[in-house]
């Protein structure tokens, strides 16, 4: 446990040397120990919430509300904006509703989260956040409306945006890892242990590794999935160490402004919090196996 304390004490120490806010929920799944700052602080989700998008489309899988290979053509109204790849592609193609998911998760592309959002329903999603236990997560808006600044969807304030805590999110990602080999906890999710694999298998396919990964070796597997909006960027993840059972790590950050008073920028030194953060914790866990 002292060494779960000075853990706390190093991760709180980096946070409070930022010129911006940040939160974090760490779990050893050896230990099960956590220790979080500000973990249920209810904030802006921004791309972290497709993470329970994407369960919530296994559960309708395993209903069968939508087909694994079902062919849809997404809807134009989603290619204006600018997060993935699919906004790039000329409209009016078909696309397996499994491969919007994947696509939806590995770059955040938002033309297949648009598309995904509209074919479940916010009701829907909102309903299975709430049904698991994520008591603090709310979906207002399925597909960010970025040519109206009014609408204050990609702000901090979250009266007008998606929202989740750090806890939230991290004990759905434990939920799905303890799902892949126990139906008693795929069933708590409402969906199957192949379908929590798929989950899993989805976000370990991660293409955008500037945050948890950015000081691990790239042989460390890593489920994860970011987030990013006007003044915040976030990343939420499984890490797996060799010969360890994994570690959970939620972090959010907020109020970042474009450059620091060094001049540096801000979204580079958001990203560099969140993976000292996560390279102090590995080292944590690891060193926590070495020794016995």
């Amino acid at each position: 446990m002292n060494n779960l304390i000075n853990l706390e004490t190093i991760l709180n120490n980096l946070c409070k040397n930022e010129e911006f806010n940040t939160k974090y929920y760490f779990k050893d799944l050896n230990s099960n120990q956590s220790i979080n700052l500000n973990g249920n602080k209810i904030g802006p989700s921004a791309s972290t919430r497709k993470i329970s998008i994407l369960m919530s489309a296994m559960k309708a899988i395993h209903e069968k509300k939508v087909l694994f290979d079902q062919e849809i053509t997404p809807p134009s109204k989603y290619f204006d904006n600018d997060s993935g790849c699919f906004q790039y592609f000329q409209k009016g193609f078909k696309v397996k509703f499994i491969d919007l998911l994947t696509m939806m998760i590995i770059v955040s592309d938002n033309v297949s989260t648009g598309t995904v959002t509209e074919i479940l329903s916010l009701d829907y999603i909102n309903r299975y956040c709430q049904d698991i236990g994520m008591k603090n997560t709310k979906h207002l808006v399925g597909y960010p409306d970025y040519r109206d600044p009014s609408k204050k969807q990609l702000t901090d304030d979250i009266n007008f945006v998606n929202s989740t805590t750090p806890i939230d999110v991290g004990n759905l990602l434990e939920l799905i890892n303890l799902g892949i080999n126990n139906s008693k906890f795929a069933k708590k999710l409402q969906t199957t242990p192949d379908l929590c694999s798929l989950a899993m298998d989805i976000m370990l396919s991660q293409q955008l590794n500037d945050r948890i990964p950015m000081k691990l070796s790239n042989k460390i597997k890593i489920a994860h999935k970011t987030g990013s909006y006007m003044t915040g960027y976030s990343d939420c993840g499984i890490i797996y160490p060799f010969k360890h059972k994994g570690f959970i790590m939620c972090l959010y950050t907020d109020k970042v402004p474009e450059y620091l008073s060094t001049s540096e920028v801000g979204s580079y030194r958001a990203s560099n919090i969140m993976s000292s953060i996560t390279l102090e914790c590995y080292n944590y866990v690891t060193q926590s196996v070495s020794n016995k």
